[in-house]
């Protein structure tokens, strides 16, 4: 299965380059690390939030602090993922634990994810009413149920993680200066659904799995949690850019899979 390749071949490229992935990505994802911890506390880096200390906070001051976290987060992670990009496909140096920052790069680079992230946006609308639709018998007097919820999953949220794949394919040619068409990575993947939809339900799986074991493990232990909660982030974050990595370096350069 190529889905299943495609995923391989990302992950043996951090685990293959990880003194490289290290130098690329550490400083900016400890950076978007540090910034949700001390604007949105333990909760924005561990997943467990205490709605009582959401709802006693000012409303006006946590929405300005989730602002603020939201643009270090694109900040720091689209400075990474041009520097990974340019790294891995074109061999640019990977620096000394602090990257170049490609300001012109970073720039072409979230305009381009905000282009495909609004596109997703209002598809989602339409497949979330359908979803909730198509769920609603199945929810408890309680709330959703571990039914409803996955009939909501494979209806609304997992065909745009296929689509969000297909879009994003083409989006490294923005970190390398290389023009392409919005639909560069839709034109190049026609008749890979079948692909796409195995590399979607591994990634998610996978990524769902392991949060949830280190929540198991570590919920309870603060300190715990945060280290794990550090390593598997930034090892997420790695495998999805690399992810990005390959589909481009195979669909749109036209390189094989080793």
């Amino acid at each position: 299965m190529k889905g299943l390749q495609i995923f391989l071949h990302s992950l043996r490229q951090v685990t293959g380059n990880l003194a490289s992935a290290v130098q690329v990505s550490l400083v900016p994802y400890a950076v978007q690390f540090i910034a949700s911890l001390a604007l949105l506390g333990t909760a924005a880096t561990t997943g467990q939030s205490d709605p009582a200390e959401m709802t006693s906070a000012d409303g006006g001051a946590f929405f300005v602090k989730a602002m603020l976290n939201l643009v270090a987060v694109l900040i720091t992670s689209i400075w990474a993922a041009v520097a990974w990009h340019r790294f891995v496909l074109r061999g640019e140096a990977a620096g000394r634990f602090i990257p170049s920052f490609n300001a012109d790069r970073n720039w072409a680079y979230f305009v381009r994810s905000f282009g495909i992230g609004l596109l997703c946006v209002v598809l989602a609308i339409p497949l979330g009413m359908v979803g909730g639709l198509v769920s609603l018998p199945f929810m408890d007097e309680a709330g959703p149920s571990a039914l409803s919820l996955g009939i909501m999953f494979f209806v609304t949220y997992f065909p745009i993680a296929v689509i969000s794949y297909r879009l994003s394919t083409a989006l490294p040619a923005t970190a390398l200066d290389a023009p392409t068409a919005f639909s560069a990575g839709w034109d190049a993947t026609k008749g890979q659904l079948s692909t796409f939809v195995v590399l979607a339900l591994i990634s998610t799986a996978l990524f769902f799995a392991v949060s949830e074991i280190g929540a198991r493990l570590f919920g309870s232990i603060t300190a715990l949690a945060l280290v794990w909660q550090f390593a598997f982030g930034w090892l997420s974050m790695m495998i999805g850019l690399s992810i990005l990595t390959t589909l481009y370096g195979h669909y749109i350069e036209k390189r094989a899979l080793a």
